[in-house]
């Protein structure tokens, strides 16, 4: 009987090594979903509504919802994908192999990312905040002081500000873009005078900001010790904290270099001596009243615990390359799976739950605990990423399941095309149906969801339908796919091989080119397409003359020789 067994699961696992045929389709299908990021980083910039590192002078709805199109279901799709092929690595060449060609393909260039692109990702973000910060500098310049309570302190015009000061409802109201009322904004500017008056009309000493910051804390961070002084006398409270947890005395001792990037977000001019010495003078004065501080040796060693795993889950790393690092974990649980597979004999679950449509029943219920957990709502779309060394948990998981997804899918051999066999009308219901209600309950931007159910059910909504979404657009692209592109083609198969090129570099070639044209007076489609077509056409000369047939080459797709024969192996990098 043993024997027999044996034999019985040998077999089997032979068959499921043959596996099915090659699938030109999803080759060209991983690297549409690659390519497709360059359009949509592309777009961000231009995207009206979007809190993007660039703000381009020329925003448009329509590019926020293309880029809110493509974002709801690219990346899942491409870890779909992706857990399709690493399921065919190994049944054909086996665990160990498999294992040792992720390594070479997916964790070699995620390091090598980490000393090329992610400095390469640094100086483009540095280049973009001193263009945008000169662009703020310059309309705070031409800012009318009786236009706004805003310009009348940043200008530190007294009778600009008397004259909004007649209006009740000026010491109350909120900055129109950072949310701050008119005293937490004076005393950031750094402005005692207007402190003062703002102070003496009934401004709230001790509002606290979305985040649960007070005037104080501000005054604090740049430095600004008049103001701070007269807020402390005027009854500020000197221990107040954050909402997570900040004191004054802890925004006195923030890194000068973060200081200057949020003033530089702000608009708001610094003198480092000034502020260096401001906060010097400030932290003496709390320290003098008794305020509380959080001084290095009263940190215990649950708390340095505590305080290493927060970084380890917040403290962004890997930038742009996430995806291949996702990759990495996920190979790794997939491993456990496949040699418990093998060793004791699982079977796939019937093909009828994965490759028919009624596959939704389960998967999206199964997709709305992550969902619900990602930071949907208020503006946000899609699902979220995470760029630490220990990746969020449940973005993690959100991803695993598309990618385990991918590896039921390889073993269901859908040699006909079952799965996205329905795309005639998926793709149009994904689009036209399912994703606009998606947007709309998630940020309101289509502006119908109050007038169909209450806020309360917004969210609840949003979720369901942006897994549904996610889903629905990932079978039926594969279905489109599988109809147009499943024979082999020598230009798909070059295009397939550059987009893991064409991916890595993008990025700081984006952000650049965005911040290169930010103040062009040209319609946001024109501009987008601008960048976009750029950005391509300096990836694909640099893969072409200096990459293709390199060690660079070699190094993210395996040797490439210069004449490639009709037939070639499966080539399976991300």
């Amino acid at each position: 009987m043993t024997q027999t067994r044996t034999s019985e699961l040998v077999s089997q696992l032979g068959e499921a090594k043959r596996g099915p045929s090659r699938r030109h389709d999803l080759d060209a299908l991983r690297a549409a979903a690659m390519l497709l990021g360059i359009a949509y980083h592309g777009a961000l910039s231009f995207s009206l509504g979007f809190g993007w590192m660039v703000q381009d002078i020329s925003q448009s709805t329509g590019l926020y919802i293309f880029q809110s199109f493509v974002h709801g279901f690219r990346m899942p799709l491409f870890m779909l994908v992706s857990g399709f092929f690493t399921a065919m690595l190994w049944r054909k060449k086996g665990l160990r192999a498999m294992l040792w060609h992720r390594f070479r393909r997916v964790f070699l260039p995620c390091l090598a990312a980490l000393i090329t692109v992610i400095p390469a990702m640094k100086w483009s973000v540095g280049y973009a905040n001193e263009v945008s910060n000169a662009k703020r500098k310059k309309s705070r310049e031409n800012i009318i002081a009786t236009e706004s309570v805003w310009g009348a302190i940043n200008k530190e015009d007294f009778n600009a500000l008397q004259a909004h000061l007649e209006h009740p409802k000026v010491v109350t109201s909120l900055h129109p873009a950072f949310q701050l009322t008119a005293l937490s904004w004076a005393s950031l500017v750094g402005h005692a005078a207007i402190v003062g008056a703002l102070l003496d009309r009934g401004a709230d000493v001790n509002w606290r900001s979305k985040e649960g910051h007070t005037a104080l804390h501000g005054a604090a961070f740049l430095g600004r010790y008049e103001v701070a002084d007269l807020l402390i006398s005027r009854g500020a409270d000197i221990n107040a904290k954050s909402f997570k947890g900040e004191l004054p005395t802890q925004s006195a001792a923030v890194d000068y270099s973060k200081a200057a990037f949020i003033a530089g977000l702000l608009g708001i001019e610094l003198n480092k001596e000034q502020v260096l010495r401001g906060r010097e003078k400030i932290l003496k004065k709390l320290n003098e009243l008794g305020a509380e501080n959080v001084a290095p040796e009263a940190v215990n060693t649950a708390n340095n615990f505590k305080k290493i795993v927060e970084q380890l889950l917040t403290f962004p790393v890997f930038g742009v390359v996430w995806f291949l690092w996702f990759l990495v974990w996920l190979v790794l649980i997939f491993s456990i799976y496949a040699f418990s597979a093998e060793r004791f004999g699982w079977k796939t679950p019937s093909h009828s739950l994965i490759i028919s449509q009624r596959n939704l029943i389960w998967l999206v219920p199964l997709t709305i605990l992550p969902t619900w957990l990602m930071r949907l709502g208020n503006g946000a779309f899609g699902p979220d990423t995470s760029t630490s060394i220990i990746p969020t948990p449940h973005v993690l998981a959100y991803y695993a399941l598309f990618f385990g997804f991918g590896v039921l899918y390889f073993d269901s051999d859908d040699a006909h095309g079952k799965l996205g066999r329905a795309w005639r009308w998926t793709f149009p219901i994904s689009l036209f149906l399912v994703f606009p209600i998606a947007l709309e309950f998630a940020t309101g931007a289509l502006g119908f969801r109050n007038k169909l159910l209450p806020a309360i059910y917004h969210r609840p909504v949003s979720v369901v339908f942006q897994a549904s979404y996610a889903w629905m657009m990932s079978f039926a692209w594969i279905g489109i796919f599988r109809s147009c592109l499943s024979e082999e083609s020598k230009r798909i198969r070059y295009i397939s091989d550059a987009s893991y090129w064409f991916y890595l570099l993008h990025l700081p070639l984006v952000i650049a080119t965005q911040a290169f044209v930010c103040e062009w007076a040209l319609p946001a489609s024109l501009k987008f397409l601008m960048v976009t077509l750029f950005v391509s056409l300096i990836l694909l000369t640099t893969y072409d003359k200096l990459v293709r047939y390199s060690f660079i080459g070699s190094f993210l797709n395996g040797r490439r020789p210069r004449q490639e024969a009709s037939h070639s192996t499966v080539h399976t990098h991300a």
